[in-house]
């Protein structure tokens, strides 16, 4: 443990050094975040309860201090208010909420969003609007984003939240989902063009998930994905190069005996370092990290084993690693 602990601590010295380098390309280095759970749909239902002690620990160990630190909610519209996740803030944290669609008419619908708006518009930076509509879809689903988007932008100026930006997140590959985007700008022609604040990108290369294959070029599928998004996919929308894009979900799961948490380490810094060294080329804003501990520690699905840490809160190497790169390359 102290030598990874001195290993973070080392690249974090390493990445500082950098910093006038990479300050020259652009003047604002990324916000870091991490899903605080570890729940992943797809997954066990019966996963170790959160210790709400164990995640404000955690989270303090890996925020170090730099402000602002995101943690992603996911949220439906029949979601208690408060919720668990508010448990979590902070001073210099704010939340990344994700609203799910489950099937509601549109106007239930507008009006859930609008609420959502109204609730936690003053602990938010951002509201992405249904899911992975893109590899996920629900019936009516493009319709439900389109419509989210543009109820949430008119709730947030109408209600003076001027900081929350409202988008939607997709799951992102070197390909574009072309058909997927000119449905949405279809549907939404300019007035969804002006009220998209930013395009959420879900980052799964090698990463464990059924039907994914492994990856070769980590960094390179990267790179190459996050220009596709921003210059084949976002133009049909009408969405130019000072609407950001965030790396709203990136995960490993270590769920056999060849996917180790060294092995976590090794493929998470290297995908993290490719969208900080790509954040200036395509206006890359956050990145965020899935997820906080695993759901079950030694289940053979690769969605209970997504965390930094086990079940039980023990850090993997990528728990110190994450914190080096933090201190790293943060905006402060």
């Amino acid at each position: 443990m102290k030598k990874i602990r001195l290993a973070a601590a080392a690249l974090a010295v390493g990445l500082t050094m950098l910093a006038p380098a990479v300050a020259d390309a652009t003047p604002m280095p990324l916000t870091f975040g991490i899903y605080p759970g570890g729940y992943a749909g797809g997954g066990s239902t019966t996963g170790k309860p959160d210790n709400p002690a164990e995640i404000r620990k955690a989270l303090a160990q890996l925020q170090s201090g730099h402000t602002p630190f995101l943690l992603r909610d996911y949220l439906g519209c029949d979601s208690a208010f408060p919720d668990d996740e508010m448990q979590y803030l902070a001073p210099g944290r704010r939340l990344d909420v994700v609203l799910g669609y489950s099937g509601q008419s549109m106007p239930k619908w507008q009006t859930c969003v609008e609420r959502t708006v109204q609730r936690y518009g003053p602990i938010a930076d951002t509201i992405s609007v249904t899911l992975e509509q893109n590899a996920v879809p629900q019936p009516n689903g493009d319709t439900a984003l389109v419509q989210g988007v543009i109820a949430g932008k008119k709730a947030a100026g109408r209600d003076g939240f001027d900081r929350l930006q409202i988008g939607f997140d997709e799951v992102a590959y070197a390909r574009p989902f072309t058909q997927f985007w000119q449905h949405l700008a279809q549907l939404g022609g300019a007035e969804f063009s002006r009220s998209v604040g930013f395009v959420g990108v879900d980052l799964y290369p090698d990463s464990g998930l059924p039907g994914v294959p492994p990856v070769p070029d980590l960094a390179g599928f990267v790179r190459q994905t996050l220009h596709t998004v921003r210059t084949q996919e976002m133009p049909i929308a009408g969405l130019g190069r000072d609407v950001p894009i965030r790396v709203s979900e990136n995960g490993w799961a270590t769920h056999t005996a060849q996917r180790t948490p060294a092995d976590q380490a090794r493929a998470l810094t290297t995908e993290i370092l490719a969208v900080n060294q790509d954040r200036a080329a395509d206006n890359v804003a956050s990145y965020e990290l899935f997820a906080l501990r695993d759901d079950v520690t030694g289940s053979p699905s690769s969605f209970d084993n997504f965390g930094i840490m086990t079940d039980d809160y023990t850090p993997k190497p990528m728990y110190w690693l994450y914190q080096g790169l933090i201190s790293g390359l943060s905006r402060s």
